[in-house]
């Protein structure tokens, strides 16, 4: 188990926070592409609000699968961070964990493609996320840290407007831009 603790940065210009980012001497980690299943249930119910189970495949520059993980992220509650418990095994075919899931009552699988753009910073993690237009149409930067204090570091360094700072996940971000064009 791994514990986490993060915040989304939300309406940020990716070339500028890469820009600001190499300014301040973040080291540069990588690079990749992901293929993310979310997986739920029609059936049951037991997983807690705010927690969830994915399978995340990192896929080569030709779309070929290079590592998969099943994971599950159990959501604690936090007023300054999206504060998770993260348990995480590999394996080597989604295929037949599909399967297995669905015989567990895992039904329902939502598929989303995303590039991931990460640097190291301050003993912290700074990935910038942008999906596929389908799953969230915005970019967005996640700040993984081990204090509060660390974190304000941070977004005052990279001069982040509090007001874009996000504790939901990519599942309510998802409903919210749903709500939003269903306005329009």
């Amino acid at each position: 188990m791994k514990k986490e603790m993060e915040v989304k940065i939300l309406n940020i210009d990716v070339l500028k926070v890469i820009e600001k980012l190499n300014f301040l001497g973040a080291k540069f980690l990588h690079e990749e592409n992901q293929k993310n299943y979310h997986i739920f249930s029609s059936k049951i119910d037991i997983i807690p609000k705010g927690s969830y189970l994915r399978i995340r495949e990192l896929l080569s520059k030709n779309g070929e699968v290079l590592h998969c993980e099943l994971t599950y992220k159990e959501n604690i509650a936090n007023k300054s961070f999206r504060e998770n418990n993260e348990f995480n095994v590999n394996f080597s075919d989604t295929k037949t964990m599909l399967e297995i899931l669905k015989f567990l009552g895992y039904d329902i699988v939502k598929i989303g493609e995303k590039n991931r753009i990460s640097f190291e910073f301050m003993d912290s993690i700074i990935d910038i996320d942008t999906w596929n237009k389908e799953i969230y149409p915005y970019p967005y930067m996640e700040i993984e840290t081990e204090s509060f204090e660390n974190l304000y570091k941070i977004l005052n360094l990279l001069e982040i407007d509090k007001e874009n700072i996000s504790l939901k996940s990519i599942e309510q971000l998802r409903e919210e831009v749903k709500n939003q064009k269903e306005y329009i």
